[in-house]
């Protein structure tokens, strides 16, 4: 059940505990079990039902709760309210604590902006400029320092390539119609980028989901120093996709991990909550 920390959402929480163990009680006679069995097996549910109680929660309270057993959890989910009368626990709804909230980052690399996001299973978002220390947020930013003459004759043909470099063909690098120096400014860029998004996720150990136009995810990948960033990325221009539809490719991209996070995390379960 979901679960307050303050008045006066916190006045509605005892009311909720009440009807869920009223219907707890009722789904445990409807499957057999006599009515002053099921009420012993909530007593302890019951005997939990004080002011103090009320006055010290988290986001979410989970209890479980079978003949010989009881435990409770204050736990930082918003749960939606739930009784489950089984054989089993129902333990599906604590993933997130085992396996993380599917919480991954997203690259999105393109030679006017550089943004990163911030994702979880349910929503997205960016992660402004002025949070992240020593993140280029142009490639002509980078650029800016460089011989005026060099940077000219790399900044200003009339042939632009959107997410890409101007002059070059959306699918081309090196050898394929982007000469060596303009690979190497490429690298110079996003070196600069990587040294800023490893000093912003230090200690993380969340999926990096990359967006950017095909030709240069293999280039960053080559300076690439975040050691859970993700072979597979999101090709395109990522300037044009607005950040809900890079969600929804991400998401498809790191769910199968998650998905298996929370295998690996259920085959674990009888040992965590019958310790």
């Amino acid at each position: 059940m979901p679960t307050h920390t303050a008045d006066p959402e916190i006045q509605q929480d005892p009311i909720r505990f009440k009807n869920l163990r009223g219907k707890a009680e009722a789904q445990l006679v409807e499957k057999g079990m006599r009515p002053a069995d099921a009420q012993e097996l909530l007593n302890s549910a019951k005997e939990l039902d004080r002011g103090e109680f009320w006055r010290h929660q988290n986001h979410g309270l989970a209890l479980f709760a079978a003949p010989n057993f009881f435990r409770y959890y204050r736990l930082p989910l918003d749960f939606e309210e739930l009784v489950v009368v089984s054989d089993q626990f129902h333990l599906k709804p604590l993933m997130p604590l085992l396996t993380g909230d599917g919480r991954f980052y997203l690259l999105a690399l393109s030679q006017n902006q550089v943004r990163l996001l911030e994702g979880t299973r349910d929503r997205i978002r960016e992660i402004q400029p002025e949070n992240i220390d020593n993140l280029p947020e142009s490639l002509m930013s980078v650029l800016q320092y460089e011989d005026t003459e060099n940077q000219t004759q790399f900044m200003s043909s009339e042939t632009y390539s959107p997410g890409g470099l101007p002059g070059s063909d959306p699918g081309t690098m090196h050898g394929r119609g982007v000469d060596e120096d303009q690979e190497n400014q490429i690298i110079r860029f996003f070196s600069q980028v990587n040294q800023g998004i490893q000093e912003f996720l230090p200690d993380e150990t969340v999926p990096l989901v990359l967006a950017g136009v095909e030709y240069l995810l293999p280039i960053y990948k080559r300076v690439n120093s975040y050691p859970h960033l993700l072979d597979e990325g999101i090709t395109g221009n990522p300037e044009l996709s607005k950040p809900e539809d890079l969600h929804t490719q991400a998401w498809a991209i790191v769910q199968p991990k998650f998905q298996q996070a929370e295998k690996d995390a259920i085959d674990r379960r009888a040992r965590i909550f019958w310790k």
